[in-house]
């Protein structure tokens, strides 16, 4: 038996290393509000939301204004860069097929930890969402985010406060008519995670949303010249999250009685899908001379458009990108089972 405790601790030793050495000392924010309480908590939770989204698509452009030079005489036009990249090689099936698998390996490192899991897919009806709209995974919408695709798990269901005509979901509560991108940042409080977990007998909710970018855009101008530069940059950037527990009895804003919230604060960069490579649109002011008795004249605009695209193949494309999510995940979680043996996340 105390062989077996020293072989498990030297493993989650091992583990804990390569997260640390894949995700670096400061690559995660951890949000402890009284986390020790984790451990009272029912061995059920709840996932409120489980988010995917990919980035396909980029665009950025740069302009720099002219005008009447100093000195008189001459006369520059605007200049405009504009650069657009998308990535080919991936269809709409295997982003699906990627997040499923994702969403399947999370479910079993929670099972393994002997919870019961129950999402909005398996429950009739949850108080908090009385008014809203259950929306059933499969599901990809391409509106949520300009140039990303959010995908949601097949066996997943999850509620919004309404769709709009466009097709972006709206989730409601604090802060949610202030912005509709709020996935990435701290869902303790508006989200509505304390009150769903007291509809629920205090079961654990978790909140999650990841964001996989894969291009980098970087507009810049100097001396009369615009420009914008850009490539593959393939990293997980921004995820989130969230595990609550209970409702606290204070007045003001609901907030839960235990959580531990995860947040991914410098990109996790994935090598090996995308070839090394670098575009560049450059848009340059043109000057025009004018003479004194001049009462009329021109002046002529610059504007350059690049449009570009970074290959991959799919399949090192899931797999790459599945193991450095399913990092991020873990991370989580460790500091979640901080929270589950007593003790305060950090």
């Amino acid at each position: 038996m105390k062989r077996l405790s020293l072989l498990l601790l030297f493993s989650c030793a091992v583990l804990s290393t390569a997260i640390a050495q894949e995700l670096g000392k400061k690559s995660l924010s951890v949000v402890s509000m009284k986390s020790q309480g984790l451990a009272e908590a029912p061995k059920q939770v709840y996932i409120n939301n489980f988010k995917v989204y990919y980035q396909m698509i980029a665009e950025a452009q740069k302009t720099v204004y002219g005008g009447r030079q100093l000195g008189g005489g001459s006369y520059t036009g605007n200049a405009t860069a504009k650069l657009a990249v998308g990535v080919e090689g991936l269809q709409a099936e295997d982003l699906q097929e990627l997040t499923d698998k994702i969403y399947a390996d999370y479910i079993e490192s929670l099972k393994s930890r002997g919870f019961e899991i129950r999402t909005a897919r398996d429950m009739e009806s949850i108080p908090f969402y009385t008014e809203h709209l259950k929306l059933d995974g499969p599901r990809i919408n391409q509106e949520q985010v300009e140039g990303s695709l959010m995908v949601i798990p097949t066996p997943f269901s999850y509620y919004v406060q309404k769709v709009s005509k466009k097709g972006k979901e709206k989730s409601g509560g604090f802060m949610g008519a202030v912005s509709n991108q709020n996935d990435f940042t701290s869902a303790i409080y508006h989200k509505g995670l304390p009150k769903i977990s007291q509809d629920l007998n205090d079961a654990v909710v978790i909140d999650i949303a990841i964001n996989v970018p894969s291009i980098y855009l970087d507009p810049k101008s100097k001396l009369g010249t615009a420009k914008v530069k850009g490539g593959p940059y393939l990293r997980v950037q921004s995820a989130r999250a969230t595990y609550a527990s209970g409702k606290g009895n204070k007045p003001g804003a609901a907030y839960p009685e235990a959580a531990v919230e995860v947040l991914l604060t410098q990109p996790l960069v994935i090598n090996g899908v995308f070839a090394s490579e670098e575009f560049k649109a450059v848009a340059d002011k043109k000057r025009t001379s004018v003479p004194s008795y001049a009462a009329f004249f021109t002046v002529e605009d610059t504007s350059v458009e690049l449009t570009n695209t970074i290959e991959c193949d799919a399949g090192v494309y899931k797999e790459k990108v599945s193991n450095a999510v399913k990092i991020f995940l873990d991370a989580s979680l460790e500091k979640f089972d901080m929270g589950l043996a007593g003790e305060k996340a950090k």
